[in-house]
Parts: structure tokens; C-alpha cells; sequence
């Protein structure tokens, strides 16, 4: 059962059980609910209306709030206090200032309270209203891809006002496009509407106004720094003094605020014996790229360099260092020790040419002598040991490449159990030997 009560009067309100004859019925229990709405603060609105709370009783989660029969936004609600946002007057249909009342409803019982003139309305204004903003997130140098936009309406709310003056502003350093200063005003158009971009200077949250001297509005967006890196992959290439070698440096590129793919880059000797032949490629998608450098001949100890640049002004460095052969030494990396079937195959050797300091060592040349001689045989009771049969030497020669590696290919018999005897001699103080075995 749902009773409606109405009152003019802020005095306590009685309520009375009674029976068809009239009589009071106090043997038996009732419980009901009051929803009661007391008061709303603020009372007095501007026409662009706001945010107010409702205060009472009997409040439940789900009612609903209109002001003159428009529906308000409940923000949240407990027991006795409900937080709106009202609409504006023009949504009311008001052309001046006027009151307005308050419903709270019920919808689950139907119950309903209603305070009568509650809303004092002040007479409309022109308005500033934002259209659109910048907003998320900006890279610092980048214009914002959405501009700033406001519009002034007359006090119906829809007629456009022309030729007003709208100033924008922001708390830290920025450029406005519409006059390329960190402050600009701008008249509106004949639509109502004032604009500009925004080219955020420096990292950090913007704040953004647009001030008339009919209100103002706000908007913030982020700007992060760009970071952008180029990094040589070899930065430093050591170089038999003397040689011509051919090389191909890479760069890896970086960017938090964009794809790294297909950006150019400009290569370009500083000093020195080096060339670039195109001086230009582009990145693939990985964000690498590489160039074909010639370089020397260079001196013992001479250099040259070279740099590697994108995005016009981000560059990395390449040099190269002359090495003199008293500096040049051999090591073995793979191959040593060889043991195999007479009828399996000797696998390749791989040396490397190094300085003093093991940095490898291109444009090396390397000597290289094989001997192969036949397995000993067992020597007779009786008589000579037999003489095994000598091939040999094989004098060939090998330039290091540009990690410092030469392969070397065993010279060796098919079919034959032998032994392949190999010396490989570079400058001055570089030299390796090595036996490798083919058993019977």
C-alpha cells in the first residue's frame, strides 16, 4: 500500500493506523517506508545548471531524479542524500531565471516525492562550450591530432555568436597554431567556433584553457619526451695497415613514438680513408639497415671515421684503426685435432688474425703451408723402417675478413690413411700449426 501525504509546511508530519470504522489499531505491527525528499543544496543554480545534492529519506539505489519532468544524472546515492547533475536551463525550456521542482522516483514500488519550487535557476547566459580537445597522450615537438575547439551560443543555447574573442592558454610551454605563440586569441567564426592545434613544447601534463567573457573551459592532455636512439652495431673496426677492405656497418634504430621501419640513412665519411657507395639506404622492419664502406689503406695507427644519421640530426660513429704487422697474431677457433676414419673427411679449420689487444683484425693477408704425409707404416723384424710418401708443401694464402676469420680447407687424399701437416703464418709475430690424422 502506498500513502501520499502533502505538505507547504517545514513542521513534523503524524501518521495515524486506523481500522474501516476509524478507530486506531495499536495491536498491530506495521512497518512501512518513507521516502521523503527535504532539501537540495545548492538551491540557487547558474542556468548552465550543475551538480547538486538531494537530502531526505527512504533513498534507494536505482531511483530516479527530474527536474521539471527532464531526468538528471544520479552520480550516487545512500539512504539519505542523492548527488545529481541537473540540467541546464535551456534543456527546461526557460528564457529566463525561473524555479523549477524536484521528483525522486521510486521505480520498483512507484513511490514518489516531490519538492515544489525547490531550484532557483539565475537568468541564461551566453555560453562557452568545448566542441574538442587534445587528450591521452601527445609526443613532445608532435601538434596534437585533435584541435581545440570552442563555440559561443547565445542564451537560447543554440543560436551561434560571431566576432567574440576567445583566448587560449596553457600552464607550461606550448605553441598554439592558430598564431604560432604560447598565448593566442581568436575570434569566433560565424558558426560560433574559435580553434586552434597545439604543439606541446616540453613533456609533462598540459593544461589547457579557453577563456571569454562569457566563462571558461578546460582540457588536459600528456606530453612525453620522444626518445629516439641510433647505435652502431660495430662501432670500431680494426684494419691490417696497408689494406683495402670492404666492409658493412649496421645501425640499429630506436623510437618510443613510432615505427622504426623504412627510415633513411644517410652515411658520410668524417675523416679519413673510407667511402660509402650509396652514401644512403633505409631501415627494414626490424629497424636495421647497413651500408658497403671501402676503407684504407690506412698507416699503422692511422684512422677514419664515418657517421651513420636519421631523422636529420641523430647520429651514431664508425671508426677504423690501422694495425701494423708486428701486432699481428694467429688463433685457432674451430678444427684442431682432427681424428677421422681413412675414408671419412677432414672438416674445414677456421683461424683468426688479432692484434695485441685480441681485437680481430680485417684485411689480414694469411700464408698458408700443407704437407700431407702417409700413415707410418709398422717397420719389418728385419731391414729399414719403410719411408712413408710425402705430397706436399701446398702453399696457398687468405685475406682475414672483417671479423678477423680465415677458413682454411685440408689438403688430403680420398681413401688414404694420412696425416695433413698445416702452418699458417701472418705479419710478423702470427703463427699456428696443427696435424690432422686420418686413421687406417
Amino acid at each position: 500500500m502506498t500513502l501520499t501525504v502533502q505538505s507547504t509546511q517545514p513542521s513534523a508530519l503524524r501518521f495515524v493506523i486506523a481500522d474501516q470504522r476509524g478507530d486506531g489499531r495499536p495491536d498491530f505491527a506495521y512497518k512501512a517506508r518513507v521516502l521523503y525528499a527535504d532539501s537540495v543544496t545548492p538551491a540557487n543554480v547558474p542556468a548552465t545548471g550543475g551538480n547538486v545534492v538531494i537530502h531526505g529519506m527512504g533513498f534507494r539505489n536505482g531511483d530516479i531524479v527530474t527536474v521539471n519532468n527532464v531526468q538528471a544524472v544520479v552520480s550516487s546515492s545512500d539512504a539519505s542524500s542523492i548527488a545529481v547533475t541537473i540540467p541546464s536551463s535551456h534543456d527546461l525550456g526557460f528564457t529566463s531565471a525561473a524555479t523549477a521542482s524536484i521528483a525522486v522516483t521510486d521505480p520498483a514500488t512507484g513511490g514518489s516525492t516531490v519538492m515544489t519550487g525547490a531550484l532557483n535557476y539565475a537568468a541564461p547566459q551566453p555560453s562557452l562550450n568545448l566542441i574538442s580537445s587534445p587528450s591521452g597522450t601527445v609526443f613532445a615537438g608532435d601538434t596534437a591530432p585533435t584541435a581545440f575547439a570552442v563555440r559561443v551560443l547565445a542564451i537560447d543555447g543554440t543560436t551561434p555568436m560571431a566576432n567574440q574573442t576567445v583566448t587560449f592558454t596553457a600552464d607550461q610551454a606550448v605553441k598554439f597554431s592558430a598564431c604560432g605563440l604560447v598565448s593566442c586569441t581568436v575570434r569566433t567564426d560565424t558558426s560560433g567556433v574559435a580553434s586552434t592545434f597545439v604543439v606541446a613544447v616540453n613533456a609533462g601534463t598540459v593544461q589547457l584553457s579557453a577563456t571569454s567573457q562569457y566563462g571558461t573551459v578546460n582540457a588536459t592532455f600528456s606530453a612525453l619526451e620522444r626518445i629516439r636512439t641510433i647505435t652502431a652495431v660495430v662501432p670500431m673496426l680494426y684494419v691490417a695497415a696497408g689494406a683495402h677492405v670492404t666492409w658493412m656497418p649496421q645501425i640499429m634504430l630506436s623510437d618510443n613514438s613510432a615505427s622504426v621501419a623504412s627510415i633513411p640513412i644517410v652515411w658520410q665519411p668524417n675523416a679519413g680513408a673510407i667511402t660509402f657507395a650509396p652514401p644512403q639506404s633505409q631501415t627494414d622492419a626490424q629497424g636495421a639497415a647497413q651500408a658497403q664502406a671501402s676503407i684504407g689503406p690506412l698507416a699503422s695507427g692511422a684512422q677514419s671515421s664515418a657517421s651513420a644519421c636519421a631523422w636529420n640530426s641523430i647520429c651514431t660513429t664508425f671508426t677504423t684503426i690501422g694495425v701494423g704487422p708486428d701486432n699481428w697474431h694467429l688463433e685457432i677457433v674451430s678444427g684442431a685435432g682432427q681424428s677421422v676414419s681413412y675414408d671419412d673427411s677432414l672438416l674445414p679449420i677456421v683461424l683468426r688474425v688479432v692484434d695485441n689487444a685480441d681485437h680481430p683484425l680485417a684485411g689480414a693477408a694469411v700464408e698458408i703451408h700443407q704437407t700431407i704425409d702417409a700413415w707410418q707404416m709398422p717397420c719389418p723384424e728385419r731391414g729399414r723402417c719403410p719411408i712413408p710418401p710425402n705430397n706436399g708443401p701446398h702453399i696457398t694464402s687468405a685475406i682475414s675478413d672483417v671479423d678477423g676469420s680465415v677458413t682454411v680447407i685440408p689438403e688430403q687424399l680420398p681413401g688414404a690413411a694420412e696425416i695433413t701437416n698445416i702452418v699458417a703464418a701472418t705479419g710478423s709475430q702470427g703463427f699456428v700449426s696443427l696435424s690432422l690424422l686420418k686413421r687406417p
